[in-house]
């Protein structure tokens, strides 16, 4: 019985395994090698209170979206429009940059970037911080199971799985650049006009 058991959890094992190498293997175009799951790092080291600049692209389509902070202590998008940033989301996206884990690196055959629409790369960050250092992140296509995006640092070799919000906050901001809200102005009441009291009759005096 035991051994029955044993056969039976090693066949689940093998199917489960089996599962995860075809869901996130790349298609035709490339392989990814073996997917191991990691505890990754995070891909930067600096805090969010670091950065001073970012410029989003799209670089096959020439669209960008470029956002900085400036001297009134805001985040002002510079381009494509000139407007105050929505400053919520601005650092919430800045906050993800700076904590950035990937959820796996390939390794193995992996095939080149240009396999994962990173040479060029579909999108691109470039994040400047206050001591004038940048880093750029590439964003490639997403991955077969459309749970993340490939991803790479300038300067680095290897090839990541991102997470998916990542490159879907990229895509957003690049489509619909973060502007601060028009405030919805409040209707302001109308007084009615005052209607004055009908004449009073005054008795006739004989």
């Amino acid at each position: 019985m035991k051994f029955r058991n044993t056969l039976i959890l090693l066949g689940i094992l093998a199917i489960l395994g089996g599962y995860v190498f075809f869901i996130e293997r790349k298609s035709p175009a490339g392989s990814e090698g073996t997917p191991t799951p990691t505890t990754l790092p995070s891909l930067f080291s600096f805090q969010t209170s670091d950065i001073r600049q970012l410029l989003l692209e799209r670089p096959q389509e020439g669209k960008q979206t470029e956002i900085a902070y400036q001297d009134d202590g805001k985040w002002h998008i510079l381009s494509p429009v000139t407007k105050e940033a929505d400053q919520g989301k601005v650092i919430r996206f800045l906050d993800s940059l700076s904590s950035l884990r990937p959820r796996r690196i390939l390794t193995g055959t992996v095939g080149q970037p240009a396999d994962y629409d990173l040479a060029p790369p579909s999108m691109t960050v470039r994040i400047t911080l206050k001591d004038g250092s940048t880093h750029t992140l590439k964003i490639g296509s997403k991955n077969p199971a459309k749970s993340g995006y490939y991803g790479q640092i300038e300067g680095d070799r290897h090839i990541y799985l991102l997470p998916f919000y990542i490159g879907a906050d990229v895509e957003r901001y690049l489509n619909n650049p973060p502007v601060k809200p028009t405030p919805t102005p409040e209707p302001t009441g109308t007084t009615p006009p005052r209607v004055p009291p009908p004449p009073t009759s005054t008795p006739l005096v004989k």
